[in-house]
């Protein structure tokens, strides 16, 4: 197309636009200026119109009416789930935090009241006897043992504990208990061991009978190894345990318990021939309580704890990756604070007298009548705390011993935060934390020793128990 032809195209095809755009130009002129002129008349009206209304000389009649007044309109209050909608539809993100922490939290809560309330009981036979039997490795004269072997009898499983002395099998035949027995088992001796466990496994097969009651089988349903509690290892820094305190604890607190698992071996391995008539049993479980505390901080001055400690976590896992699951259930339940004894007689005479002549901070004050309220509430604070964790420990046990819990649990205050800080603080500040806190009680003893005074103890003779005249004492 000839350049001509083609500027001669452009120019018409511009006039449309052109012509839009003069028109809203003019469009916008001429709106701009219809305002204006209204603006103007409203103006020139209200000045008439006031003018006229202010003129005292011409009568009322001809004067035009005066302006409509504007009320507000009321305000409504609004209704209080009118405001929480508001709020929240402003706070979003907040409401969705507090819909989920107060949800989670009533989620733990109602679990943890539905697990106080479910029943937990062994299963029995159909005639009413025992047929769940449970090994306790730990020492007889241990709290913990006691606290668990009370309860486990209670809930009617056999209570079966190791024991090496004749005192040990005194004080658990001193329970009084028909379902809490001995098994006097030395592991340093194969055909002793061997001897025992063959009467072992016969009685599981065929227990005692009573009078004309049908006959039954026991199931060995978990061999359950426990720490001392309280504990007994040496403390001190390596450098100054002797080889014999090494000795005695590894022998005490290690080799006798693998000692003990390793002779049951075998016969928690080894499943029973069902009948057609019953179901098969299910596997035994193998339990470990372990204190969370030296596992995971590996506190100075505890090396035998923490030895022995770590030794039987890592065996555990050893035979848990070589067992299958279906043979032999391996549990661990890592222990925090726990109050497992109440006061004894010593703490409660020593608290009487403390109440009657007064503590060395006190002088020889009596308490006062809100004070003494205030040692009641508090005394029974914490024995309500002592209940709640015992309950706790016996739920996890019993839990762990019929395969409602399998692989790690935690029990009592600190456990899982001891835990947690051993797997996610590094090592250097959790020593740091622990170095600080030793100088500042190594600053408080000496800050002790440094005052001054005569600070002797006065010998006062208490009651006489098994072990002769206990002496108690207070400061003068």
């Amino acid at each position: 197309m000839p350049r001509d032809d083609q500027d001669f195209v452009d120019f018409f095809s511009s006039i449309p636009t052109d012509v839009k755009k003069y028109s809203q130009e003019v469009a916008d002129y001429s709106r701009d200026l219809a305002e204006s002129v209204e603006r103007h008349f409203d103006t020139v009206a209200s000045s008439i119109r006031q003018t006229l209304q202010t003129t005292p000389w011409i009568p009322d009649s001809i004067k035009p009416p005066p302006a409509p007044v504007r009320r507000p309109l009321p305000v409504v209050p609004r209704s209080y789930l009118e405001q929480a909608q508001d709020w929240v539809s402003r706070n979003r993100a907040i409401t969705a935090f507090l819909v989920a922490f107060v949800g989670t939290g009533t989620f733990v809560i109602w679990r943890r009241r539905r697990a106080y309330r479910q029943k937990r009981r062994a299963k029995r036979a159909a005639n009413g006897a025992r047929t769940e039997v449970v090994v306790l490795a730990g020492s007889a004269h241990s709290p913990l043992t006691r606290s668990i072997a009370l309860d486990l009898e209670r809930r009617g499983f056999v209570v079966y504990i190791p024991v090496i002395t004749l005192a040990e099998e005194q004080t658990i035949h001193a329970e009084l208990r028909a379902d809490i027995h001995p098994l006097s088992i030395d592991i340093t001796s194969p055909a002793s061991t061997a001897y025992t466990l063959e009467k072992f496994a016969a009685n599981l097969a065929h227990p005692p009978r009573h009078g004309t009651a049908s006959t039954h089988t026991l199931h060995l349903a978990a061999f359950i190894i426990l720490p001392s509690y309280p504990s007994t290892h040496p403390t001190g820094a390596i450098t100054t345990l002797a080889p014999s305190q090494w000795s005695d604890a590894l022998n005490t607190h290690l080799i006798y318990p693998l000692g003990l698992l390793h002779s049951f071996l075998p016969l928690l391995l080894s499943q029973p021939q069902p009948t057609p008539a019953s179901q098969p049993p299910k596997p035994p479980t193998l339990l470990l309580l372990s204190p969370s505390l030296p596992t995971s901080l590996h506190l100075p001055h505890h090396a035998p704890e923490s030895l022995t400690t770590t030794a039987l976590a890592s065996y555990l896992r050893t035979l848990r990756a070589e067992t299958p699951p279906t043979s032999l259930t391996i549990t661990t339940l890592k222990l925090g604070a726990l109050s497992l004894s109440p006061p004894s007689r010593t703490t409660k005479l020593a608290l009487h007298r403390s109440q009657r002549y007064g503590s060395p901070s006190s002088g020889s004050r009596t308490p006062s009548p809100a004070e003494q309220a205030s040692m009641e509430k508090e005394r029974a604070s914490e024995a309500r705390a002592q209940a709640i964790e015992l309950r706790e420990l016996h739920n996890g046990v019993f839990d762990a011993v019929v395969g409602a819990r399998t692989g790690t649990g935690f029990v009592g205050r600190g456990s899982w935060a001891y835990d947690l800080v051993g797997r996610v603080v590094p090592g250097g500040v959790v020593g740091w934390m622990l170095r600080r806190k030793g100088a500042r009680r190594s600053g408080d003893r000496g800050g002790g020793e440094n005052l001054g005074g005569s600070a002797e103890w006065e010998r006062v003779e208490g009651e006489e128990g098994e072990g002769g005249t206990r002496v108690y004492g207070r400061m003068s």
